[in-house]
């Protein structure tokens, strides 16, 4: 006959659980779980403190911390991979080559949108390191943010802010949105992630050309030293060349033939300030030679040098002259000049 005895039920309190979850996870995960990808952090074995609060503190981190140099490759657009152009190009042939081209757009598109959601996560973390009263050029300089890390909160915030127009232009257009933004001219609307490459190309030529004919006006010949350290002393055709050369204010003035004075002198200060900033962080987190070949282009970009047609060891070249003339000039005597002149002492 068999027994009709139960055997007692198993208790288990919740101070049990809770101690044996901390005991797992303040182990270092293994090696083949999280290779790069999260921090090593230990949670204290303390009953007093909840298991959730304790498993906030294992975080995936914010930056590869082998390149403090660099940002992540999602601040930049994605690869776009278009189909081929058949040799045959006409009938059936003709509606499947521009429909697999549409169909790369929109995924490179997608991607560059995603790209902006995984920074932004990442920019929420980064905030938590700076104190409110203390900009982000602040907390690169005390040793708070990385140059990486730095651009990163720079790019997605600025990428951040076109997200609800673009994504409008785009639930319109569709396929047919690079056509939009290339002929029409929005490049303002996109995202710097959801830029196509001749979208880039054509950026940077159009810059170069309203610089090339700002030097051609010989508008930048006059002014000393003691002019360039003062913004609000700086002329009016170096302050207009200054915000030509950085893109401090749109072409469109350009064409109504009237220059924004009254908002040059703050934009130059802001420009002026970040620009310095991002020069000791070059110098700090691993010189020009280790900035990757599109970084080095960005760079140069920003400190209004050309980068069309130039061989990147030419920018980088010109970049070393920049870090080396920045000891004996400020900012805007540099801008204001090309490199063939500036000056590498006082």
């Amino acid at each position: 006959m068999l027994s009709t005895h139960k055997p007692p039920a198993l208790r288990v309190s919740r101070s049990y659980i809770r101690s044996h979850l901390l005991a797992i996870y303040s182990q270092e995960p293994p090696s083949f779980l999280a290779p790069a990808l999260y921090h090593k952090a230990t949670i204290p074995h303390d009953s007093k403190r909840s298991t959730t609060a304790s498993l906030r503190q294992i975080k995936p981190p914010l930056i590869n911390s082998s390149d403090a140099l660099n940002p992540p490759a999602s601040t930049l657009p994605p690869l776009l991979t278009l189909p081929t152009r058949p040799p045959n190009f006409s009938g059936t042939q003709r509606f499947t080559f521009y429909y697999q081209t549409g169909k790369a757009y929109i995924s490179f598109y997608k991607s560059g949108v995603k790209s902006i959601y995984h920074n932004y996560k990442i920019l929420r973390q980064l905030r938590s390191r700076v104190p409110q009263k203390k900009s982000f050029e602040q907390a690169l300089r005390d040793g708070a943010l990385t140059r990486g890390e730095y651009h990163l909160i720079k790019r997605t915030r600025r990428d951040a802010f076109r997200i609800p127009l673009f994504g409008l232009v785009l639930a319109i257009c569709g396929e047919f949105t690079p056509l939009v933004v290339i002929f029409i001219g929005l490049n303002g609307a996109v995202p710097r992630t959801c830029h196509i490459p001749r979208q880039i190309d054509s950026a940077r030529k159009k810059r170069e050309a309203r610089r090339k004919e700002s030097f051609r006006q010989g508008t930048v010949t006059r002014g000393d030293r003691e002019e360039f350290d003062d913004v609000q002393r700086l002329p009016k055709p170096i302050l207009t060349h200054v915000g030509k050369s950085l893109g401090l204010y749109s072409s469109l003035w350009d064409k109504i033939g009237l220059t924004p004075t009254v908002l040059l002198p703050p934009r130059i200060r802001k420009a002026v300030e970040r620009i310095d900033a991002d020069d000791f962080a070059i110098h700090r987190d691993g010189g020009v030679k280790q900035l990757s070949d599109e970084e080095a282009k960005l760079a140069a970009e920003e400190r209004g040098i050309d980068v069309v047609g130039k061989a990147m060891g030419e920018i980088r070249s010109v970049l070393l002259k920049w870090m080396e003339a920045r000891k004996w000039a400020p900012i805007t005597e540099l801008v204001s000049k090309r490199p063939s002149v500036w000056p590498q002492e006082r």
